[in-house]
């Protein structure tokens, strides 16, 4: 949070939605000078959407709560706005502790990029020099035009738990709008995230979401893609599993979990209704824009 307020030219406000948390986070407004609320219940979807609901300026950003800013990060991330084809724009993300310089070199050049299969490259770390266009980016260092996420309704709350995938699901619902995505390496964050093992918990809502996020977006337009879906998910490339800092163990459970989890997502999406008839657009009325 400090990082925040040391920015060379800093935000119009900070607000912080605290989502049921435990560690003293509404102490965070007698020391910084945010706006401060409290939903009362763990759900990152439903925070989210709070928070769009009330911000007030034309580009809205988020990022995790265990990053650390570069001084330029804010100027850098909100730069390529000046396009107004732009819809988001997401930064480069590097493990705290190490340089700028520093990335994790992999078989794959990709940057953002989303498979049929529903496969997600990231290498959201790669120090490029200059912004690309991409088909997603990283839920924790990312921006998007207030507008556009008002008319394709928000985060998706049916994104539970982790709320694994609900970033490149929002993604893809504004690319669907006819905007661009672009990631602009000079907008870097340091994230204090150490990496976890695939325990009970991890391996369900992994699958779960995941399964959800591919019915929803890709499975109508590829149903061929069905047999390369569960390859990818249950035996995702090297580089991916090393790149993401989870230690996956097979153990019987796990096993056990990542089957609920697959019929869980399955029947979320069978069950799921439209982004017209979404909490976010119920909230703040829907936005119509046009884009070039």
């Amino acid at each position: 949070m400090a990082s925040i307020f040391k920015l060379r030219n800093g935000p119009r406000e900070v607000i912080v939605v605290d989502s049921g948390s435990t560690d003293g986070t509404k102490e965070l407004q007698e020391h910084f000078p945010i706006r401060y609320v409290s939903i009362g219940e763990r759900n990152r979807e439903h925070a989210r959407n709070v928070g769009i609901s009330l911000a007030s300026g034309g580009v809205v950003v988020f990022l995790d709560d265990d990053v650390v800013v570069h001084e330029d990060w804010l100027s850098c991330l909100t730069e390529p706005y000046v396009n107004d084809g732009v819809g988001g724009v997401g930064g480069r993300v590097v493990p705290y502790g190490r340089s700028e310089k520093f990335y994790v070199k992999t078989n794959r050049a990709e940057v953002g990029k989303v498979f049929k299969s529903g496969l997600v490259i990231g290498n959201f770390d790669v120090p490029l020099s200059v912004a690309i266009e991409v088909d997603s980016l990283i839920g924790c260092n990312v921006s998007f035009r207030r507008d556009a996420l008002v008319e394709v309704g928000g985060f998706d709350e049916n994104y539970l738990g982790t709320g694994y995938r609900d970033d490149t699901d929002v993604c893809m619902r504004i690319r669907r709008l006819g905007y661009k995505l672009m990631y602009q390496p000079k907008a870097l964050v340091w994230h204090k995230f150490r990496g976890r093992q695939a325990g009970r918990d991890w391996s369900y809502w992994y699958v779960r979401n995941h399964t959800y996020f591919y019915f929803k977006n890709l499975f109508v337009q590829s149903r061929t893609s069905f047999f390369r879906f569960l390859c990818d998910m249950f035996f995702p490339p090297r580089d991916y599993v090393s790149k993401s800092g989870v230690g996956v163990e097979i153990r019987p459970f796990l096993v056990l979990n990542s089957v609920r989890g697959f019929y869980d997502g399955y029947g979320t999406w069978r069950k799921s209704g439209q982004a017209k008839n979404s909490p976010l657009k119920r909230r703040v009325g829907g936005v119509k824009r046009n884009v070039q």
